[in-house]
């Protein structure tokens, strides 16, 4: 007696493929995306890490030099065509200083500002190099000791902005930044990110 098999195995129909391939590719869109926004928070990490060495190196030139304190504020306003890494310093060191200790309670540094502003002209060379398209927005701000009251120092406060070409944003990634000085007039749109620092010296 002859008898039938039935094969009961059947292949994939072209939709089912075609369905498969839709779910495959947005699976792979999805991780694309989770990679790009990873590789930018990495990327404004890394700026951050670098922006506190910045500060740390300024606020350190600037504790060393007291009779100078108030030359270390650097207020231009922002100008992203001159935002260029610079291949050397723009400012010779300053001639040996004198000191006048004619008044030993009070000596006078003759040559603080001249310190300064090196400290600066340096400081600003290594923020351009240092940050895509990068400055800085320095205030300097002294508040003397209350009347009245002896052998306290006066109070001072060194506001730093670091400002920078902005990170690409994209792919739903938003990059939350601090806000910019508004003394450096940068346009609005100007695509910057901006980190603030207030320093108590």
């Amino acid at each position: 007696m002859n008898m039938k098999t039935h094969n009961t195995q059947r292949g994939a129909t072209l939709i089912e493929v075609l369905v498969a391939i839709v779910i495959l590719a947005v699976a792979l869109f999805g991780m694309a995306g989770l990679t790009s926004s990873a590789v930018k928070y990495n990327q404004f990490s890394r700026m951050r890490a670098t922006g506190l060495s910045l500060v740390a190196d300024y606020t350190e030139r600037a504790r060393a030099n007291v009779s100078g304190f108030a030359n270390y504020a650097y207020t231009d306003a922002y100008n992203a065509s001159s935002r260029s890494a610079a291949t050397s310093d723009p400012t010779e060191a300053p001639a040996t200083c004198q000191v006048d200790t004619s008044n030993p309670t009070a000596p006078i540094n003759t040559c603080g500002a001249a310190i300064a502003n090196y400290d600066k002209s340096q400081w600003l060379t290594n923020v351009a190099n240092r940050l895509p398209g990068g400055t800085a927005y320095v205030t300097a701000d002294l508040t003397p000791a209350p009347p009245g009251v002896n052998g306290l120092p006066a109070t001072r406060v060194l506001n730093i902005w670091l400002i920078w070409t902005a990170i690409e944003e994209a792919g739903g990634f938003f990059q939350q930044q601090q806000p910019c000085p508004t003394g450096a007039n940068i346009a609005a749109g100007t695509s910057v990110n901006c980190m603030y620092f207030r320093i108590t010296l």
